[in-house]
């Protein structure tokens, strides 16, 4: 599968997702980089979904690493969730594990739309359970270690960096712990926690920021290779502005995201972007 296909198969998730519930596309050029589209329900501020590009990153990911495994925290309308078993399935993949406590927006809606995807799309290897982290991980992930961990459910501290603590007893030595959100508080300091424990983190320039992190140098090696724009994360960037955001900006950029709309200043190119694929920019 190249990239083109991931993309495909993405807007694939989406169709099918529009089968029971109506859509807003939201971020069509990406929010903090340019990337994107995102989506949510109609009539939901939130939860929204990872962007396309953070699809065909994921693609690559998989692609390349061909997790048997992969454990996520927080599922909202499932979007994320089924994409990425669709690909794990494609490259050998046995299990998605998936913890929610159906927080976010209508909840049990989102719960319900997700259970649906998951059936609607065949999605054999994925369970979404319902919990808490971290009090429910331990029971959800069976004590099992994962090849991919992805933490993305409630952005703030220190609920960040509670999942992380909750997770690291999952994780051996070539786990790939994704973040999604960096710019958002909350993140970052999860981040920070994880490079203290040892893991070698590496932020790609998707719309919304996402940060892989492993402790083995020759998975991080070749994260770096795979992602040629990424960087190490240091602190709350917007795309190429060499400074912290501002605390004023952020909350301006908050209300933006809030809203769905892009932001005016998107100053990040990106490490994936709309028809890369077909004119064969960014892939290694």
């Amino acid at each position: 599968m190249r990239d083109a296909d991931f993309r495909k198969l993405s807007m694939e998730v989406v169709s099918n997702l529009e089968v029971f519930t109506h859509l807003d596309c939201i971020w069509k050029r990406g929010l903090v980089n340019r990337g994107g589209p995102h989506y949510r329900l109609s009539g939901m501020l939130s939860p929204i979904s990872i962007g396309v590009d953070e699809c065909v990153i994921f693609g690559r990911l998989i692609k390349t690493f061909k997790p048997n495994n992969c454990f996520i925290i927080g599922n909202a309308f499932g979007m994320s969730s089924v994409y990425i078993a669709k690909v794990m399935e494609r490259f050998g993949g046995n299990a998605v594990v998936t913890l929610d406590n159906k927080s976010e927006g209508d909840g049990e809606l989102c719960f319900q739309i997700a259970a649906a995807l998951c059936n609607r799309m065949g999605a054999k290897i994925l369970q979404n359970k319902v919990g808490s982290s971290p009090e429910d991980v331990h029971a959800t992930a069976d004590d099992v270690e994962y090849d991919l961990i992805f933490i993305d459910g409630l952005h703030s501290h220190p609920q960040v960096t509670k999942d992380f603590e909750a997770i690291k007893h999952l994780v051996h030595d070539h786990t790939i712990i994704c973040w999604h959100d960096y710019w958002i508080p909350g993140i970052l300091e999860s981040v920070k926690t994880a490079e203290h424990a040892g893991f070698l983190c590496l932020k790609i320039r998707s719309s919304c920021e996402m940060v892989f992190g492993t402790k083995n140098p020759n998975v991080y090696s070749k994260l770096k290779q795979l992602y040629p724009n990424s960087e190490k994360p240091r602190g709350r960037r917007l795309g190429l502005v060499p400074f912290k955001l501002p605390y004023a900006y952020l909350k301006f950029l908050t209300l933006r995201y809030v809203l769905g709309r892009t932001p005016v200043f998107c100053a990040g190119q990106g490490d994936i972007r709309e028809g890369d694929s077909e004119r064969g920019l960014n892939i290694p």
